[in-house]
Formats: structure tokens, C-alpha cells, sequence
């Protein structure tokens, strides 16, 4: 398949899965997510004039984000989203020799890399030499074991050896390189085998190998398993915790249903993600975002990037992004993403 095809497909994917929202609360969903978009896409660019950098948490969960929104017909910035990939690419071109270098460096980890590839695919971004250097540095790192590890320790995003071998493989599909394609395939395949032993031990863990099974193929049972132990841990309030010490939060609630969804084919109109919506439109706050608290050790100077929340807007970026992503679809589907 066309990699820029095999891209795109990636939310167009379990189309069934949404089948819409009810119809009373249509408007309001649609409204609470471009809400949050709209503040996502004004402190992406900020981020980047700041750091220099494409964070996963501002500019790649933003895409999966304003891919939603052209798949559902919803408002968004278009000139932001072009800028936006337009760096994401050029940061990919900027680093190509370090891909081939092998050298140490955040985007070159299974998360960073992974995130990168999922918020160019559903822009319709199609794979040059820059993303071929990318993808060849990812494969290296892969260990025997068929797993990838995340480049440093910051829960909730870059720290499970699950969520890095996820992303791993998803990114081989969606930007491998043709004549890699059946060393790929392997590559693959002991990514699905290792995913398929795991042992969640978070609802994070439980998402992401519930994506990363369900993205490989092949694996129906324990596609079917994987959701009903996520959905198990549904709290009454409808949403998830990061742990089970934890309170839900907005983090956790939209991968969880993001994961249904596109990993478990669990439709909007399911009580489930009926009731995962209720807690991620009540709990968001007046400007648009969720708060979560940050558990990551700081590693970098403390700066303001546009979004509320202060030494805790990373995190809280990601979960808004997350939670704009499950709201826009739990409505229904009016064009074609990337188009």
C-alpha cells in the first residue's frame, strides 16, 4: 500500500467505531473540542519559537487533533496546521544526519520518533529521504527482544517500554521505507510477538498495547482482551486514572478512549465512551484545557509557553489534546483527514 494512503488510514481507520454522538450533545462536544483546539494550535507555535523543538506533547498530539477536526468538519486554524507539519518536517530534515549518525537524541527515541510519525501521517504528510533516515535510526534501535525503550524517564509519556514498542511499530508502518519492507515486516512482527507477552501495569500500558496489538494485526483475542481489561478500569465518575492511586483525569480518559476506539472498534455510542465523554466534558475548564499534575522529574528550564497550567502545561497539554481527540470522535465523520 501507497505509504501516504497507509497514513492517512490511520484515523480514517474503524470508521464504524464512530458512529456519532447523541444527538442532544452534539453541539456541546463539538464546541468544548474546538475549544480546546483552538487553545492547542495558539501555544504550539509559541512552544517551538521557545525551544526549538517539536514536542509530542504540543505540536504531534495537536495533528492527531486538527486530523480530527478535517475528518469531522470542525473549525481549526489551517494556516497554524500547514505551519505546524511544515516544521515538524523541516525538524525531521534538520536532524537527518544525526539519523544516520546514530546519534543520542530525544527524537530519535521510540516515543519521539512514533509521535512524529502518527501527527505527520494524518496530515498527509508523504515520506521523503528525511523520514527514510528517521525510520532506519528507529529500526536500529530496536532491541533483540523485539521491544524499544523510551529515551528518558518522564511518566506518563516517555517511560513504558509498552507505549515506546507501540509507537515504534506503528511509525515502521506508516514511513518505512519500500525496500526495507520485508526487513520491516520482521521488525514488526517481534514487536507484535513481544506486545503479545507484555504485562500491563498501567492504564497507560493497557492503551498503548492495545493500539500497538491491534496496529500490528493478527493478535483478535487479545485485541478483545485488552479492551475489556481497559474498560474495566472505567471509573463511576466514567473516567480513567493514570493509576489506581490516582484520580481520573483527562490524560488517562482520552487515550483510554482513544484506544477503544481506534484500537478496539468500540463505537461513540457506546456506553462506555458515552460515559467517558460526560467526564471529559465536565471537567474541562472554562479556557479550554484539563489540568493534570504533573510526575515528571524537570529537566529543562522552566519557560511560558502560551498554555495555562504553569510547571505543569506539558502534561496538560498532552491530556487536552488527548481529550479533544476522543470528543471529536464521538461525533461523526463529514470529510476525508488529510484531505
Amino acid at each position: 500500500m501507497n505509504r501516504l494512503v497507509f497514513g492517512l488510514a490511520f484515523f480514517i481507520v474503524s470508521c464504524s467505531a464512530v458512529a456519532g454522538a447523541r444527538a442532544a450533545d452534539a453541539d456541546k462536544i463539538q464546541a468544548a473540542a474546538e475549544k480546546s483546539l483552538a487553545l492547542l494550535q495558539k501555544c504550539g507555535p509559541q512552544f517551538f519559537v521557545a525551544t526549538g523543538c517539536v514536542a509530542c506533547h504540543q505540536q504531534s498530539v495537536t495533528s492527531l487533533a486538527v486530523g480530527e477536526a478535517k475528518l469531522r468538519g470542525l473549525k481549526f486554524d489551517e494556516k497554524t496546521a500547514r505551519e505546524q507539519i511544515q516544521i515538524t518536517a523541516l525538524t525531521v530534515k534538520t536532524y537527518r544526519q544525526r539519523f544516520l549518525d546514530r546519534v543520542d537524541h530525544p527524537a530519535g527515541s521510540a516515543p519521539g520518533t512514533g509521535y512524529i510519525a502518527l501527527g505527520l501521517a494524518v496530515e498527509g504528510y508523504a515520506a521523503d529521504e528525511n523520514t527514510d533516515a528517521m525510520i532506519i535510526e528507529l529500526a536500529g534501535r530496536q532491541h533483540s527482544d523485539g521491544s524499544w525503550t523510551a529515551f528518558g524517564h518522564r511518566p506518563p509519556m516517555e517511560y513504558s517500554r509498552i507505549s515506546a514498542t507501540a509507537l515504534g511499530l506503528r511509525a515502521l508502518q506508516l514511513y518505512g521505507p519500500p525496500g526495507m519492507k520485508d526487513q520491516l515486516q520482521k521488525r514488526i512482527d517481534k514487536a507484535h510477538d513481544w506486545l503479545l507477552a507484555a504485562k500491563a501495569q498501567s492504564n497507560s500500558d493497557r492503551a498503548f498495547r492495545l493500539l500497538g496489538l491491534a496496529w500490528a494485526g493478527g493478535a483478535e483475542q487479545a485485541v478483545k482482551e485488552e479492551v475489556a481489561a481497559l474498560s474495566k478500569q472505567q471509573r463511576a465518575d466514567g473516567g480513567w486514572s493514570q493509576h489506581s492511586t490516582l484520580d481520573s483525569d483527562a490524560f488517562a480518559t482520552g487515550l483510554a478512549l482513544f484506544a477503544l476506539s481506534v484500537g478496539g472498534n468500540v463505537a461513540a455510542d457506546d456506553e462506555r465512551y458515552q460515559r467517558g465523554v460526560d467526564f471529559l466534558l465536565q471537567t474541562q475548564l472554562a479556557d479550554g484545557s484539563w489540568y493534570i499534575k504533573s510526575r515528571s522529574f524537570p529537566f529543562q528550564p522552566y519557560f511560558e509557553s502560551g498554555f495555562p497550567h504553569g510547571h505543569d502545561q506539558w502534561i496538560s497539554a498532552t491530556a487536552t489534546g488527548y481529550a479533544t481527540v476522543a470528543l471529536m470522535r464521538a461525533l461523526p465523520a463529514k470529510g476525508n483527514a488529510g484531505g
